[in-house]
């Protein structure tokens, strides 16, 4: 008989060995789905690195220690090789052409590699080398009830929007693509069962009001973010601006947020018993970047943060959810410093009221000069010398009325002031060859991992969303 001190040790013991007998037969099952029901795509147009890194800078809480990462930042996988088919052409009329294998992409051909899960020519729109029609993710997902959802800041029959819907041989094919969108159906109804952005002005045209032949196949039609608050329809197509969207900083109460609009979209997609499929782009990053104005960059991406954010708490609370963040090209040629000075400077952006975008707009509607105009929306005072440069604007019709006042002496001086105060410089105004960040997380993130080109980031989007 063992002695009382033994006790314990003997009980302890049996209890171990009788627990390991009854966990032998009990099997460990990891209740998370292998594959989505749900895929939300969020696409920062134009976002790099340096984009994202900037935004952190920015977002930072001067209070803590350390740079404070963004909160999709925990999820990073890889980086997404962005090159496109580009020819170049022996002759002027476009014959004798070979493919380069070092072309830089467009958004037409990126998202076109995203929506199809292959490669195009640059400024294709699903549409192939050999001038085919690449089927889409969205008419995939239709043919098996899944709802098809798409959210954009620019006009949506932009480049990247339309690149789930539409084929073109041109992305500039703009009644084109606005005529798609509602033509191209399944089963007597447009692919898409949510739109959401700007572009009123290219939907309701003189030769055809394409709004209307929404409203008659039973889409809910908002225009400000009032009704879009109290829509509750499962057909819905808000269109809050003529073209694009003012700037995140430059909204009026009545203009949704990028995150308003993916939450609107959500609540109406999910009642879908089929699952859908999400396209959110962040869209006038790549706009601010092409005119290197670091304060438009900083706008929207924080408006596409919040985006982000919505997103991931919809996926945290349904797990059946595949969040997908990345870009569909870098712009600019960012870089956080400048003049071989070792700093980059948030915060002259800091408690800014409005974007050198909406400064311009204001100054081009007054008869003011310009450092007037500016100076009640800048955190910091004008120096002579500065005030001296901006001074210099003239009032001007913007060159490219689709980009708003892109192009525009006003804008362009305000965007090098803060490019100087910032320590922000450029490489240039069009679109760089560098990788560009990639992000997932819920069933299926494990397949996004390393250096992808884009074309597959597109395969595995319809491997996972649809039947096998």
């Amino acid at each position: 008989m063992p002695s009382p001190k033994a006790l314990p040790l003997v009980a302890g013991l049996v209890l171990a060995s009788l627990l390991a007998a009854s966990c032998s037969h009990v099997e460990v099952v990891d209740a998370r789905p292998l594959k989505p029901r749900n895929i939300i795509l969020m696409v920062g147009d134009g976002m790099g690195y340096a984009h994202v890194k900037a935004y952190r800078y920015f977002a930072d809480n001067p209070d803590a220690a350390g740079i404070q990462p963004l909160s999709f930042e925990r999820y990073l996988v890889g980086s997404v090789a962005t090159e496109a088919i580009t020819l170049n052409c022996a002759e002027d009329d476009g014959t004798k052409c070979v493919q380069d294998p070092y072309g830089i992409t467009d958004s037409a051909s990126s998202a076109s590699a995203y929506a199809t899960g292959q490669d195009t020519l640059v400024g294709r729109l699903g549409i192939s080398v050999d001038n085919l029609s690449q089927e889409n993710i969205s008419e995939k997902a239709r043919r098996q009830d899944i709802a098809v959802g798409i959210v954009s800041t620019s006009q949506v029959t932009h480049a990247t929007p339309a690149a789930f819907y539409a084929h073109v041989g041109d992305r500039s094919e703009n009644k084109g693509i606005a005529d798609q969108l509602f033509d191209n159906q399944w089963q007597g109804l447009p692919l898409p069962q949510v739109i959401l952005g700007g572009g009123l002005q290219l939907l309701r045209r003189e030769d055809r009001d394409i709004t209307a032949d929404f409203v008659a196949a039973g889409y809910t039609l908002v225009t400000d973010k009032p009704a879009l608050q109290q829509a509750h329809s499962t057909r819905l197509l808000g269109l809050f601006a003529p073209i694009g969207l003012p700037r995140a900083w430059d909204r009026s109460a009545t203009t949704p947020s990028l995150a308003e609009m993916t939450g609107a979209a959500l609540k109406s997609l999910e009642q879908n018993p089929n699952g859908f499929f999400l396209m959110v782009e962040g869209s006038q990053i790549d706009w601010a970047a092409h005119s290197n104005d670091v304060v438009g960059v900083v706008s929207e991406m924080q408006d596409f943060h919040a985006a982000i954010d919505v997103a991931l708490a919809y996926a945290a609370e349904h797990t059946d959810t595949l969040v997908v963040i990345t870009a569909d090209h870098e712009t600019g040629g960012l870089s956080m410093g400048r003049d071989d000075e070792y700093f980059w400077n948030p915060r002259p952006m800091h408690n800014l009221r409005r974007t050198p975008a909406g400064i311009t707009e204001e100054f081009l509607a007054s008869d003011q000069p310009l450092s007037v105009i500016a100076a009640p929306h800048l955190p910091f005072q004008l120096t002579d010398e500065e005030r001296a440069q901006l001074d210099a604007a003239k009032v001007e019709t913007p060159p490219w009325p689709e980009y708003g006042v892109d192009g525009t002496q006003a804008y362009t001086l305000l965007s090098l002031l803060f490019d100087h105060r910032t320590q922000t410089a450029w490489t240039t105004l069009g679109h760089t060859g560098v990788d560009v960040p990639l992000y997932a997380t819920g069933p299926g993130s494990e397949k996004f991992h390393g250096v992808i080109q884009n074309e597959v980031v597109g395969q595995l989007l319809q491997s996972l969303l649809l039947p096998e």
